[in-house]
Order: C-alpha cells, then sequence, then structure tokens
C-alpha cells in the first residue's frame, strides 16, 4: 500500500530540548499536521488514538516528510498510518485513530459515505 499523503515540515528550534533534538511531544503535532493535510474539509471527527514508535532522533533544521495513509475504515471510526522521514532515516512510525464526531451532541456518529469514499480512493 503506497503513502496517499505527504507532508513536509523542517525541525524548528522550539521543538528541540536542552539536548538538542525534538522533544517526543513535537512528533504529535509533526501527525497532526500531517492529519490536516490529508483530511481537510472532510466532515468533523476526533482524535481517539495515538501511537508511536520512536526510530531514530530529529535535530533542528531535520526537513522532514511525514507519510499519511489510511489502512482501515470502519463504521464511525478510520485509522492512518504515518511515517516520519528525515532523508533516508525513518524517525518514527505511528498509527492514529479517529472518530466522526457530531460536536452538537458530543457523541461519535457514522462515518459519511463520502468521507469514507474520500479515504479509500
Amino acid at each position: 500500500m503506497s503513502w496517499r499523503w505527504l507532508t513536509h515540515e523542517r525541525v524548528r528550534f522550539g521543538d528541540c530540548d536542552p539536548m538538542g533534538h525534538a522533544n517526543n511531544a513535537v512528533y504529535s503535532t509533526y501527525l497532526e499536521q500531517a492529519r490536516i493535510t490529508a483530511l481537510g474539509g472532510l466532515d468533523p471527527f476526533i482524535l481517539a488514538r495515538v501511537e508511536i514508535d520512536f526510530r531514530s532522533e530529529l535535530r533542528m533544521n531535520d526537513e522532514i516528510e511525514i507519510r499519511t495513509r489510511c489502512s482501515h475504515v470502519g463504521t464511525k471510526s478510520f485509522e492512518l498510518e504515518h511515517e516520519i522521514w528525515a532523508g533516508d532515516r525513518l524517525a518514527a512510525a505511528a498509527k492514529s485513530v479517529l472518530v466522526g464526531y457530531d460536536y452538537d451532541t458530543h457523541a461519535s456518529v457514522p462515518l459519511p459515505d463520502e468521507t469514507k469514499r474520500r479515504l479509500t480512493e
């Protein structure tokens, strides 16, 4: 399965901790930006779960590529897989689970057919 969405970022000074590498919490921000890039315009959803396996460090000014693809679509939720690369080095592998959500009723809702179609096309 190929990577459908690619997002590019640069590790900023503020992303780094006193040891000089990107703080582990910043990886979640990179994944969030990748989700926004990939899913912009889709019906509302909320993030239910994130798993991150850290493979190698990122340092200030590293040019990174976040690769994203949809690996599963269910009735109310879907899963995204991500990889964060710095050049030819895998920095992290991650998964996100997102759930269709109605912000008025504060409840999960089935994914619309159009959302399912866009995720699987």
